[in-house]
Formats: C-alpha cells, sequence, structure tokens
C-alpha cells in the first residue's frame, strides 16, 4: 500500500458526473442529422469508492497528514464476546473504550502513543485482534509492545513463553517465543523503509542489518568522514497500515 493522505471516512464517495457528448452523422442525402447522445463513465479515482455507509474503511497507511475515520455505527465483521475476559491475569478490571461501533483495547497504564514519529499524538492506528482462542472484539494499536500486553491480559498469553499463534488463517503453526513481533509484522503488516535506499525490511532486526550493506548510506558516511564532518544517520522509516482513530476516547 502507498502512503496516502486521503481521510479514512468509511462513507461512500460522490459519484463523479455522467459526461454527455453529442455526435452527428450525415444522412442519406448528405445533410447533418443529430443522434442520440451517448453517455461516457469516469474511472473512479481510488478504493474508497468502493466504501458504503455503515462500513468501516478500508486499511490506510497512517501518515503526516492521515486524518482520523469518521465514527462508524455497523460492525462488518461482529464477534461473539460472550466468554470474553473482565479481568486481566493480576485480577484487575480490564478496561475498553469505543469510537462508534468500535472496541478498542484500553488496559493501558499510560496514554496511547504514537504509531510513527510523524503522526498527530491525537491520532493512533489500530488493527482488529483475530485471536480465535476466546476472541475478544477488541482493535489493538498497531505497536508490537500494545500487542504483547493485549495477549498477555485479554488471552493469558506470556510474552516469555513459546505459543503457537492462534490468529485467523495463520499459516505458521509452530509455537514461537516472539509472538508479538510475528502478529506486528506478519498480520498487521508492519514494514520499516530505509530512508537511503527505499528497501523495504519487515523486522527491525533485517532493517539494521541491511543498514550495514546499504551502498546509498555508506557512500554518505565515506563523504562525511572525507570532508570531516559529523555524519548522523537517519532512522528508519517506520510504516503502519490500519483504521485511524483518536488517540483517546471520544464517547
Amino acid at each position: 500500500m502507498e502512503p496516502t493522505s486521503s481521510a479514512l471516512d468509511g462513507t461512500a464517495s460522490a459519484r463523479p458526473r455522467k459526461r454527455r457528448t453529442r455526435q452527428t452523422s450525415k444522412s442519406e442525402d448528405g445533410l447533418n442529422s443529430s443522434v442520440q447522445p451517448t453517455t461516457r463513465k469516469r474511472r473512479r479515482p481510488n478504493a474508497t469508492d468502493d466504501c458504503r455507509p455503515g462500513k468501516f474503511g478500508p486499511y490506510m497507511l497512517a501518515d503526516a497528514s492521515a486524518t482520523v475515520m469518521a465514527m462508524p455505527f455497523h460492525d462488518p465483521k461482529p464477534v461473539d464476546i460472550s466468554n470474553r475476559r473482565t479481568h486481566d491475569p493480576n485480577g484487575n478490571l480490564l478496561r475498553t473504550r469505543r469510537f462508534g461501533a468500535m472496541e478498542l483495547d484500553d488496559h493501558y497504564p499510560d496514554g496511547s502513543g504514537n504509531v510513527t514519529k510523524d503522526s498527530s499524538p491525537e491520532l493512533t492506528c489500530v488493527r482488529s485482534c483475530d485471536w480465535t482462542d476466546q476472541p475478544c472484539g477488541l482493535f489493538i494499536e498497531v505497536n508490537k509492545a500494545r500487542i504483547e500486553d493485549h495477549l498477555w491480559f485479554w488471552h493469558g498469553v506470556e510474552a516469555k513463553k513459546e505459543t503457537p499463534c492462534k490468529f485467523e488463517h495463520c499459516s505458521d503453526p509452530q509455537a514461537m517465543q516472539k509472538l508479538g513481533r510475528h502478529i506486528d509484522g506478519v498480520h498487521f503488516a508492519t514494514s520499516y523503509r530505509c530512508p537511503y535506499c527505499q528497501k523495504l525490511s519487515s523486522r527491525t532486526d533485517a532493517a539494521a542489518r541491511h543498514q550495514k550493506t546499504c551502498k546509498p548510506l555508506l557512500n554518505s558516511r565515506a563523504h562525511a568522514e572525507h570532508w570531516k564532518y559529523a555524519f548522523c544517520p537517519q532512522a528508519m522509516i517506520k510504516s503502519v497500515s490500519g483504521y485511524i482513530v483518536p488517540a483517546k476516547n471520544t464517547t
């Protein structure tokens, strides 16, 4: 997906007006005669035209100009939460917050953090939790630490214990210790872009290894050493996709 600054409004876009073209043709006597006007549809510019009122908008990348989606009033994927946990493993009451039809995990001691350095602190990016063992029906912030906390509080999955991923349609049945990183990179499609060569990496350790051999980066460092000035490498650019919602409770 490419970065976009379009609003995640979840409503139907205005349909483009039909352009009428009037054609003429010559009759048998050689004179021009009018024919029935024809209509031609313009190509729809983007995927947001497929949204219909009452449904969540499509997944979009969060960037500096991202705007909050309109408050949804219909859940396109309802989940049976009758057996959902009400208390965490420590016995504390679990908290959620609402954004229209969306119910978000709010069981954090501190405020919601930024998902990218460039995004507004008033917004955050969330994805639905597709954990099939005791479903919670909640949306989680796209952040590895938040995912690990969510799995522990709501599903009883310990971060340092090898556990198989139980996300819907997961193709990796093996037990893994880095489950939060797996969900963040595989199921939530978080990636890291090199600011020098634009190469994408799905994991931070892979991005760090890449920077050791990135030719544009090495050339920039060599240029700085040659002219004897300080070289400060640019940080990897984190790309996340999901629903852009307020970082704090609005309802």
